[in-house]
């Protein structure tokens, strides 16, 4: 599935929104509200987040502007670590604006245990100093089922103005 139909998909969700979750816990840097259902996990810089059937995962990590490296590095291994395949021959790479962020993009088609999946990483510039790095995966055609509420996910994240 191209990156390209997934935005679009989430730029035209509407509200599968329940509650709103300020992360991290400690010093939040960021906002977003979840659907009803889905399962979320605080993290030591984050949250984690999937659909309730599991089907799609994501994480969104906020670090030190400069310092992503490592975030990366981490969610590229823990992929790895969920038996996902990434094909290299798929990515793509693109810049632009998610909730008035400025964003960066790489992404590809591979495959889990279940079957094909899309897999992403963003970069956000959430602050002068601060980053939020998102990791995702998804069943291809659970994606689209899930459609509306990963829309809604991803409409409501916002940084948090100190």
């Amino acid at each position: 599935m191209k990156y390209a139909i997934l935005i679009a998909t989430l730029l035209a969700a509407g509200t599968a929104q329940a509650g709103e979750i300020k992360f991290p816990a400690d010093e939040p840097v960021a906002s977003i509200t979840i659907p009803d259902g889905w399962k979320t996990t605080p993290t030591e810089s984050g949250i984690e987040v999937q659909a309730d059937d599991d089907s799609v995962y994501f994480s969104i990590d906020a670090q030190d502007g400069k310092d992503t490296t490592e975030t990366v590095k981490e969610a590229v291994e823990y992929l790895a670590s969920q038996n996902v395949t990434v094909d290299d021959s798929t990515k793509k790479e693109e810049e632009g604006k998610l909730n008035g962020m400025q964003a960066y993009n790489v992404y590809w088609s591979g495959k889990d245990s279940d079957g094909p999946v899309t897999i992403g990483l963003t970069a956000l510039v959430a602050a002068a100093d601060k980053t939020l790095v998102i990791t995702y995966w998804g069943g291809t055609e659970e994606q689209k089922a899930h459609g509306e509420e990963i829309g809604a996910i991803f409409n409501s994240l916002k940084p948090i103005t100190q």
